[in-house]
C-alpha cells in the first residue's frame, strides 16, 4: 500500500475526533437536531433542547461540552455543579439525533472533565482530578444504556491513545516509509502535538513501518539499527515518503 492510498483511505472513512483535552465550556451548543441551553429552574438546572425542556437537574448550575459526533448523533457532556464543598461536579451524556433526546444517569461525581471522543460507536468521557494529577484518568462509556467505567489511564494522553488505536483503520499490510522533511520527527503517545514521548523521536532518512492510520496520522514502529530498541507511537502521515 502506498502513501497515495492510505491518503484516499483515511479521507474516505468518517473519524470521531478525540479531544485530548477539555475545551472551555459553552452557555449554550448549536447542535445539528437543535440548540442545547441550560437554564435556572424551580428544580435546580433545566436542560433545553430546540427550546423545550427535558430534564430538570439537581444542581445549582450546569455546563456544557460538545463531545463528538458519529453518524447522525451528536454527544455533549452536561457538568452538574453543586454549592457543597466536596464533590461539586456531577456528568450526564446527552445524545442528540432524529429520536428523542436522550439523557444518561449521573456519574464521575468529584472528578474534572477532560476531554472524551468514541470508543467504536460509543462515547467515552474522561475525567481526572487537576488537583491530583496522580489519581490518573478514569474514562467511563455511555453502552447499552447504561454509563460504565470502561478503563483508567496513568494521564489523558494514554487515555486518547487508547481511543485513537480503538478507532484507527488497520492497514492491510504493514507499510515501509522513510522519514522525510528536516529536523526530529516526535513520536506521540496519542494523535496530539501535546502528548509528545520525550526523549522517542527519529531524524530524516530513518525508516520505519507503520500499522494504523488516523485521521492526519499513522502509528509508526522504529528498531534502532545499532542499539535494537524498538520504539512505537504516533507521527503525522505527510513526515513520510515512500522508501
Amino acid at each position: 500500500m502506498t502513501n497515495i492510498d492510505i491518503k484516499k483511505l483515511t479521507t474516505a472513512i468518517l473519524f470521531a475526533p478525540l479531544l485530548a483535552f477539555a475545551a472551555a465550556p459553552a452557555p449554550g451548543i448549536d447542535a445539528r437536531h437543535g440548540r442545547v441551553d441550560v437554564a435556572a429552574g424551580a428544580q435546580g438546572a433545566d436542560l433545553f433542547v430546540a427550546g423545550k425542556k427535558i430534564a430538570s437537574i439537581g444542581a445549582a448550575g450546569a455546563s456544557l461540552f460538545p463531545l463528538a459526533s458519529m453518524g447522525e448523533r451528536d454527544y455533549i457532556v452536561v457538568q452538574a455543579q453543586r454549592a457543597a464543598t466536596t464533590c461539586k461536579n456531577a456528568y450526564l451524556l446527552l445524545e442528540l439525533s432524529d429520536a428523542a433526546p436522550k439523557l444518561s444517569k449521573e456519574f464521575g461525581s468529584c472528578r474534572d472533565f477532560g476531554g472524551g471522543g468514541m470508543s467504536g460507536a460509543e462515547p467515552v468521557v474522561h475525567l481526572n482530578d487537576r488537583a491530583e494529577p496522580q489519581a490518573g484518568v478514569e474514562s467511563y462509556q455511555w453502552k447499552d444504556g447504561d454509563v460504565i467505567m470502561a478503563f483508567e489511564s496513568p494521564s489523558l494522553c494514554s487515555a486518547n491513545g487508547f481511543l485513537a488505536q480503538k478507532n484507527a483503520q488497520p492497514l492491510s499490510a504493514p507499510l515501509s516509509s522513510r522519514v522525510a522533511g528536516s529536523g526530529r520527527l516526535q513520536f506521540l503517545s496519542a494523535p496530539d502535538t501535546n502528548c509528545a514521548m520525550p526523549g522517542v523521536f527519529v531524524v530524516p532518512g530513518d525508516s520505519v513501518s507503520t500499522s494504523l492510520a488516523y485521521g492526519g496520522y499513522v502509528y509508526a514502529n522504529y528498531t534502532n539499527p545499532r542499539s535494537g530498541r524498538k520504539v512505537q507511537g504516533w507521527v503525522p502521515r505527510a513526515r513520510l515518503a515512500e522508501r
